[in-house]
């Protein structure tokens, strides 16, 4: 989370609970990756807890290189294939699951495009108290956390694109899917990210997950819901 390691865990710890809830209460498989999301949510936030401690701690600094490559990783690769992925797995209808998996291969190619990125360029940064910045660093700036490519013009274009297809791939499908709840899941998308662009422009990769972590909550309602439809 962007504004402490204290907040990061303590989010991290809150969407541990609701994902156990949800994947408890999941009745299939599908349900049960689904569920999963919240989970993820909170491996990522416990990354991010640790990365803010190898940047105040010289004891585990050589730990930031690792840490936001998996921050990153979690944050730009995984959401625009992982939420595209599970929204076709539960879906049973024929015609809209052809729809969505074309978003999933969206996601597939975004989530490649972000591994080269990532392996290709590093992210450069100066860090007010960062005791070891390798090549890949990251910088706190009123008590934010930002992420900054070294990367050529051209590439920086090509990341613009592929941002909007990271947007396509992960709120689209649940606009397409068949379970009425999941476009909620894609409002609470849509409207963090929003809110992040606005008030944290600079900040995004950081705040944005904080605030994307409601989508958590909406997981554990939809999963609620099924469980429910499945018992009739």
């Amino acid at each position: 989370m962007c504004f402490s390691a204290t907040a990061s865990f303590a989010a991290s710890a809150a969407l541990g609970t609701i994902g156990g809830i949800a994947v408890a209460k999941a009745k299939t498989k599908p349900q049960r990756v689904f569920a999963t999301i919240p989970l993820i949510f909170a491996l990522q936030q416990l990354t991010e807890g640790l990365l803010w401690l190898s940047l105040k701690n010289a004891d585990i600094a050589a730990w930031q290189n690792s840490l936001t490559y998996i921050y990153l990783v979690f944050a730009m690769a995984v959401w625009p294939l992982w939420i595209p992925y599970t929204i076709w797995l539960l879906e049973k209808d024929a015609k809209r699951k052809k729809i969505i998996k074309l978003f999933v291969w969206i996601g597939a190619v975004v989530a490649a495009g972000v591994g080269v990125v990532l392996a290709v360029y590093p992210v450069e940064v100066v860090t007010p108290f960062c005791f070891n910045c390798p090549d890949i660093s990251t910088a706190t700036l009123r008590h934010h956390l930002h992420y900054e490519f070294a990367i050529p013009q051209m590439v920086k274009n090509l990341i613009i694109a592929f941002s909007v297809l990271y947007i396509t791939a992960t709120i689209i499908a649940t606009f397409i899917s068949s379970i009425k709840k999941m476009r909620w899941l894609g409002i609470v998308f849509l409207v963090s990210y929003l809110f992040a662009v606005n008030f944290y422009n600079g900040f995004v990769i950081s705040v944005w997950c904080f605030f994307a972590a409601v989508l958590s909550f909406v997981v554990l309602w939809i999963i609620i819901d099924l469980r429910k439809n499945v018992s009739r």
